[in-house]
């Protein structure tokens, strides 16, 4: 795994879940480190970031809104 944030137009937007580094200045995240998933919402015509707080369930994040990213580590039975 890379020890350097990705920039946010890198990641993937197939609902591959990864590490998200959070700023919203108007609505700070529970957990500015957090894991996320781009979500396409038919219904509203807009995708966003799906994150899970611990206080509210889950709630959506936009690019701008993302410092960078990062691979979940994968894991190894060796």
């Amino acid at each position: 795994m890379t020890d350097r944030w990705l920039h946010v137009s890198a990641t993937p937007r197939d609902g591959t879940p990864v590490i998200l580094w959070i700023e919203d200045p108007e609505a700070p995240p529970s957990y500015p480190v957090t894991i996320g998933a781009w979500t396409p919402d038919a219904e509203v015509r807009a995708s966003y970031w799906r994150v899970f707080a611990v206080e509210y369930g889950a709630t959506a994040y936009f690019d701008p809104h993302i410092r960078g990213w990062k691979p979940l580590p994968h894991h190894s039975d060796a």
